[in-house]
């Protein structure tokens, strides 16, 4: 566990562009500068240490406790230092649970730093780099950004993609590979530059490795190291800029509107699509202007639509008027101005293989601009330049059936016409109309003795002699220990923020102490009120008789508390809820959870860990291990499928997807010669085949089938 060393602290006032740092503990620690960016959003720098990791910190108010402290939040976790100086960038974080909202919101915003300690692997950290986009190089619409990490350390755990400091959702595509003993990840993200202003971004990648697993009984602590790419300044330049959504994801049913904006580079006409997941337009909206809200009441004209996930398709063109016409009162119509643009002449430049005409001017100072054609034009002379070619481009292509494609040109940019790709992409943002359902989370860290394991007490096997349990053959009378899993943070921070992105909500979230033993224990459990349950803990099988549920075998799971542990059984589990929000379908995300042989010892003395209401419960029949994208893949594939973009979506059935995350999340990870991985799914007959779209009421026989996940899904 690293120790808290230093902390500086500042305050923002967010609202008025300025910032002023109230406080300062530590002067070998400390803010270099914190300033407020066009959107409002905040930007802090600090001197920082090589191999240091930091906590981000704030809090909307101080001395907010009743003894005058102040409640803490966390914005960043075991953000690495980038060199001498280090910065992040507030604009919320939707990736958390709860999350956090963007400081334009609030209307005061305090921070502080907390220097978590150096790297446990600070020698022997993973390397990382951005291969494209490449440096100073200009970006229009969709923007592909590749990141490739290697490590020589059994575990390449992952990258992450910030912009301005601002954490993007994970990769769409991971590919691990091993040359020789070097362990490597090449990820794939995508994001809509649309989203932000026409200016010089920072795009910066980290990636975190690990000299194990961890996951099993006996095993020893786990070192990690970080590592941060050199940062790549890519200028984004569109026509169709700041596309912003109010809500996360909003609830027509409780009188909320979605407010979508955009801001053009030009005067433009604009059409605004919505789009369901089936490619039908649900809602188009048009008007003139610099820029556009819409507020949409998740209707089709006044029809109501279904829950579930929409895209927002913006197209324009440069219309030639002024560049003072204003949008009316977030409705479609225009108010024009009679104010004359200037005609001064200006310089224009052309990026070689490139029709795109853009001012000289957006290029910034030290760009190398050699290979740029340029010259000096009025605007109406460089819209009348490209007015011919951007006038003939369809913006919107429809069919008789609804349908909706961008156009032919796949979303690109020229000085006189853009339409933008499927947004949105960038967090906050969410394409959900409504809520998909309600999930719960708990998971256990086993860190509360630092690198020590926790040990978890002999439990007694109920026949009456003073005899106990053997874990996996180990000592019966021994305490078993488990060592620390705080990757699960990591894992569990991305299976709930893409649960959320396809609009679930989080009805709880319990960690490590906040997680009672029995919270699990009967009908009772806070699990029977979600839709969905995933418990990620160690776990284990009993190689004895447990005469206190009928003398079967069974499984165990050791539940913390404080530095100790104790053992919870399967069998105390009543899983399963009635009604809209009961539980129809469990994960737990542990070792040995679902083991085949103590499955149908539990069943053959008539012991079941679920109740009628039960559809399906899923586990691992062999040891398992942590991955950061194992839950966030089964969140995706069970809401959305294994495609990558809007015109994909094609849900897998809850187990199917199951099977199909984790061997994605392990498939090409160099474990140890003769590693097996075996998945299971146990469930109710007639919900063999749910998917969260359709699914049957339990007929009342449960069937358990496993699949080998690794080295192949069979």
């Amino acid at each position: 566990m690293k120790t808290v060393q230093k902390i500086i602290m500042a305050g923002a006032l967010v609202l008025a562009l300025t910032t002023n740092v109230f406080a300062q503990i530590n002067t070998n620690l400390q803010f270099t500068a914190v300033t407020v960016t066009d959107e409002h959003a905040i930007r802090l720098t600090w001197a920082s240490t090589n191999s240091e990791l930091y906590q981000i910190q704030f809090a909307n108010a101080l001395a907010t406790n009743t003894d005058g402290t102040t409640a803490w939040q966390t914005l960043y976790d075991n953000y690495p230092s980038q060199g001498t100086n280090t910065f992040v960038g507030d604009f919320g974080n939707y990736i958390l649970a709860p999350a956090v909202v963007h400081p334009k919101n609030s209307s005061m915003r305090f921070y502080r730093i907390l220097d978590q300690g150096q790297d446990s692997l600070a020698s022997d950290e993973p390397i990382v780099s951005i291969i494209s986009p490449t440096n100073g190089s200009a970006a229009v619409g969709e923007l592909t950004i590749n990141v490739v990490a290697s490590t020589d350390q059994p575990i390449l755990s992952g990258t992450k993609l910030y912009v301005d400091g601002q954490e993007m959702q994970m990769a769409d595509s991971i590919t691990n590979y091993t040359v020789g003993s070097t362990n490597y990840e090449m990820d794939t993200y995508s994001i809509n530059t649309c989203e932000w202003g026409n200016e010089t971004h920072t795009l910066f990648a980290t990636a975190e490795n690990e000299s194990g697993y961890g996951d099993v009984i006996g095993s020893g602590p786990v070192s990690s190291g970080h590592g941060v790419s050199p940062f790549v300044p890519v200028l984004f330049s569109n026509l169709v800029t700041r596309i912003s959504f109010s809500q996360p994801s909003f609830d027509p049913s409780s009188g909320q509107t979605q407010q979508v904006s955009a801001v053009f580079a030009n005067n433009s006409d604009w059409t605004l699509n919505i789009v369901d997941v089936y490619s039908n337009v649900v809602q188009t909206a048009s008007g003139s202007g610099t820029s556009m809200f819409y507020n949409w009441d998740g209707t089709s004209n006044g029809t109501n639509l279904p829950n579930g996930i929409y895209y927002y398709y913006i197209n324009a063109e440069t219309n030639g008027e002024s560049s003072d016409a204003m949008l009316s009162g977030g409705s479609s119509s225009l108010a024009r101005s009679s104010a004359v643009r200037s005609e001064s002449p200006e310089l224009w430049a052309v990026a070689p293989d490139s029709e795109n005409v853009v001012p000289f001017a957006i290029y910034p100072p030290g760009f190398d601009t050699n290979s740029l054609t340029v010259f000096r034009a009025t605007p109406s002379e460089v819209e009348s330049l490209t007015a011919s070619s951007s006038r003939s481009e369809s913006s919107v292509a429809m069919d008789s059936g609804g349908s909706f494609s961008p156009d032919a040109s796949g979303g690109g940019s020229s000085a006189g016409s853009q339409g933008s790709p499927a947004t949105p992409l960038r967090p906050p943002s969410n394409p959900m109309r409504g809520f998909a359902g309600t999930f719960g989370v708990a998971y256990d860290t086993y860190t509360a003795n630092g690198t020590n394991p926790v040990h978890c007490a002999i439990l007694v096997d109920g026949l009456g002699a003073g005899g106990h349990i053997s874990m996996q053959g180990n000592s019966a009378s021994t305490q078993q220990p488990f060592g620390p899993l705080p990757q699960y943070k990591r894992e569990v921070n991305n299976f709930i923020s893409q649960m959320q992105h396809w609009g679930w909500n989080n009805s709880f979230l319990k960690v490590d102490d906040q997680l009672n033993i029995n919270d699990l224990r009967g009908s009772g459990t806070p699990f029977n009120n979600a839709n969905i349950g995933v418990l990620f803990t160690h776990g284990c099988y009993g190689t004895t008789l447990d005469y206190t549920a009928n003398g079967c075998k069974q499984m165990y799971f050791p539940i913390t508390s404080g530095g100790g542990a104790q053992y919870l059984r399967l069998s105390e589990m009543n899983l399963g809820g009635s009604g809209t929000n009961g539980l129809k379908w469990m994960a737990l995300n542990s070792c040995r959870s679902l083991y085949q042989a103590n499955w149908n010892s539990m069943k053959n003395a008539g012991i079941k860990p679920y109740n009628g209401n039960l559809h399906l419960l899923m586990g691992e029949n062999t040891d398992g291990y942590t991955s950061s994208s194992f839950g966030w893949y089964w969140a995706k594939y069970i809401n959305f499928g294994t495609g990558t973009n809007a015109a994909s979506f094609s849900p897998l059935a809850i187990r199917t997807a199951w099977y199909q995350a984790a061997y994605d999340a392990y498939h090409n990870v160099p474990f140890a010669g003769g590693t097996t991985i075996n998945y299971a799914v146990a469930g109710d007959n007639a919900c063999h085949d749910d998917t969260l779209q359709t699914n049957s009421a339990p007929g009342g026989s449960w069937f358990y089938e496993t699949k080998q996940v690794y080295p192949l899904l069979q």
